[in-house]
């Protein structure tokens, strides 16, 4: 079955062509206006190798985390898909609310995790959802949207599914759905093996990614694609490091990668 996966938050899309020639386009675009961006298959290493196991205990990472992960090991992508070239979109995200009056898990239990204020650190802030993430400012509709769970990732992917498939927008055997860890992993190296898709140095990055801090221009998050051409890897997509955090399909597995969906713990 070939893949439409979303990042999280990486918009699904809606595909016009027969699948059979769909993989001849570069990009689509789906009815909701999210950009779709062809990944082809390949091989590639999966996992952190010294030199990026390093920069990250530099930069605050355990060692404990970093030994759980383990050494690289060659995966092989077999089936190429398609994946949103930005993060989902507050506007995006709307669309789905207006359709389904969905109501996320942060908005049920009334907190979600957040970037704190002005501790800066990673945890539970209570009233934080996707309308008001607590940033010390409200989100707009160009921002990627924010505090939604797996849960309702999974729930978005779905609807783009059912919907489109009920208006003949998409082949029969295609879904829409998060990428997997391998992937997701895949998608962001884009054909390299460097510690950042432009390469070892992470002053390569300015005006390429939103780093944490001021530097770039914003103090939380940047808006999706801001940075455009500049911010996009080789695959050509956009924000697959700084910005928001992202979800995946599948879980992780200490004894080492997966190349198909692992269903584990």
């Amino acid at each position: 079955m070939k893949r439409i996966s979303l990042i999280m938050i990486i918009g699904a899309l809606s595909l016009v062509m027969v699948a059979p020639l769909i993989a001849q386009e570069k990009t689509m675009t789906t009815s909701t206006g999210v950009e779709l961006v062809w990944i082809p298959p390949g091989d590639f290493m999966m996992g952190s190798p010294t030199q990026e196991q390093a920069w990250a205990m530099s930069n605050g990472v355990s060692e404990a985390a970093l030994k759980r992960e383990g050494s690289p090991r060659k995966t092989t992508i077999k089936q190429g898909f398609w994946m949103g070239r930005t993060d989902v979109t507050v506007a995006q995200w709307k669309q789905f609310v207006s359709a389904t009056t969905y109501v996320t898990d942060a908005e049920k239990n009334g907190q979600s995790m957040a970037l704190q204020w002005p501790a800066k650190s990673w945890g539970l802030v209570k009233g934080a959802n996707w309308k008001d993430p607590k940033f010390d400012f409200r989100s707009k509709d160009h921002d990627p949207v924010c505090c939604v769970s797996w849960n309702d990732a999974v729930a978005y992917c779905k609807w783009l599914t059912d919907s489109e498939s009920t208006r003949n927008k998409l082949p029969r055997g295609l879904i829409y759905r998060l990428p997997t860890e391998a992937e997701w992993e895949y998608a962001c190296r884009a054909g390299t093996q460097t510690m950042f898709w432009w390469g070892d140095k992470p002053q390569g990055g300015d005006r390429r990614i939103n780093w944490s801090g001021k530097e770039d221009g914003f103090e939380f998050i940047s808006p999706a694609d801001y940075f455009k051409a500049h911010g996009r890897n080789k695959f050509g997509l956009a924000d697959m490091l700084g910005n928001v955090r992202q979800w995946c399909l599948d879980g992780f597995d200490e004894n080492g990668a997966h190349e198909e969906c692992w269903t584990g713990d």
